[in-house]
């Protein structure tokens, strides 16, 4: 319903030019998207450049809030794994990927797994990405799970 009625690039604004409760809210949006949307439905999120918008969020200091980004991309990835070289180029192009390689530095042990498994095996594969230690293993949203409401989400 969200998509029918053309709400999306009205969020993907607010990520970018909202105030930062809002754009926690539109980040919180997307992300959910990603989680239960269709293939058609993430596609129509890429086209509509919510990647950049995504990104471009990603240095904030709100650790959720970029847990729930990273989360986003991951599945935007995981979802449309045949144009997986296309997307990895929008990352890196809109300045995403130096931002993941910078969260592999943080402290936080969510945030390192999560940019260490995007920038990983079937992502961004080039060891020139991965820093740190490899003796740990991965977790996809740590123990942060989003809930999906009963039913999934309409979009």
């Amino acid at each position: 319903m969200v998509i029918e009625h053309g709400l999306i690039p009205l969020v993907i604004d607010a990520l970018t030019t909202g105030d930062f409760n809002t754009q926690k809210e539109a980040a919180w949006s997307l992300s959910n998207l990603t989680v239960s949307g269709t293939p058609e439905q993430i596609k129509y999120l890429v086209d509509q450049r919510a990647i950049p918008a995504m990104c471009g969020l990603l240095g904030v200091k709100d650790t959720q809030a970029v847990q729930v980004l990273l989360d986003g991309l991951s599945n935007i990835l995981e979802s449309m794994k045949d144009e997986c070289d296309t997307i990895c180029q929008l990352i890196e192009d809109c300045g995403g990927l130096d931002k993941i390689e910078e969260l592999q530095k943080h402290q936080n042990k969510t945030k390192f797994t999560s940019s260490r498994l995007i920038l990983s095996t079937k992502y961004f594969s080039s060891e020139d990405y991965l820093e740190g230690e490899d003796n740990f293993n991965f977790v996809i949203n740590g123990s942060e799970q989003q809930s999906v409401p009963e039913g999934g989400f309409n979009f």
